[in-house]
């Protein structure tokens, strides 16, 4: 099937777009002998446009309902495009590919199902539990403006009577969609941060990232959408399950939570 069969309606592009961040993750079930592949994996992603490799080890912390915490060392297998702007990340869960230089999606889920395809013939199949995509964008308002002018009024949160200078807001939704479960999160601050806490990182490169105003306020709608299974890797499957996330997500963010204001200013 071609891109312009699995899109639903027209393709729009936003040349000013917000996106700082989109990743997709597609999570199997854990291979523990994982790291017995990885100079293989690493070697095929290497060729495939990955030659900076970041690997690290990372402490995880894990909490049990009647048990005290406990910490572990797990390997962070990182690859990064000579320009840093993409990178594929590998554990022994899941393989995450991310981008600061989104362009569209026909380039980005092919780079997605590629790495999938990869580590799926190294280790010889892959069961999927999880696949999902997550979409990152950062509002800053024309001089003129202000943000709640750019989201719909159902983002708009508590603003209070009482308060000195408007509270910044936190909130999210979640629910099931036709597709899976989505979750939107809208989080603003003052400190210079453009990304949501979980997904902070300093291998990337923004090629965009802002000049960003001392105290200055910004807004961060933040937009996970995911299916949850339990199937044999497809190719195929992988890709029309990856356009049916997107469809959704795109309508839902075009249509439902941004202004035609805000689109007007980004196209």
């Amino acid at each position: 099937m071609s891109s312009e069969t699995l899109r639903e309606g027209p393709k729009r592009v936003l040349s000013k777009a917000p996106l700082v961040l989109v990743l997709a993750q597609i999570r199997f079930s854990p291979l523990m002998a994982m790291g017995d592949y990885i100079s293989k994996i690493q070697d095929a992603l290497r060729r495939s446009g990955y030659p900076i490799n970041n690997t690290a080890q990372v402490q995880e912390i894990s909490f049990g309902a009647q048990s005290a915490p406990k910490s572990s060392v797990m390997w962070r297998w990182e690859f990064l495009s000579k320009e840093r702007t993409y990178g594929v990340v590998v554990n022994e869960g899941f393989v995450v590919v991310q981008t600061s230089a989104y362009t569209d999606f026909d380039e980005f889920h092919e780079r997605i199902v590629q790495a999938a395809e990869i580590i799926s013939n190294v280790v010889g199949g892959l069961l999927v539990t999880r696949i999902g995509l997550r979409y990152v964008d950062l509002i800053r308002p024309q001089e003129s403006d202000s943000w709640d002018q750019y989201v719909q009024p159902g983002l708009h949160g508590f603003i209070g009577q009482h308060y000195v200078e408007p509270p910044l807001q936190l909130h999210q939704a979640s629910g099931a969609t036709t597709v899976g479960q989505m979750h939107v999160r809208l989080i603003q601050n003052r400190d210079g941060i453009f990304l949501p806490p979980d997904l902070a990182t300093d291998t990337l490169t923004f090629p965009l990232q802002p000049e960003l105003k001392p105290n200055e306020l910004l807004t961060i709608v933040d937009m996970d959408h995911f299916t949850e299974m339990s199937v044999d890797f497809d190719q195929m499957a992988v890709r029309q399950l990856l356009w049916q996330l997107k469809n959704v997500a795109h309508k839902t963010f075009m249509e439902e939570l941004v202004t035609p204001h805000a689109l007007k200013v980004w196209e």
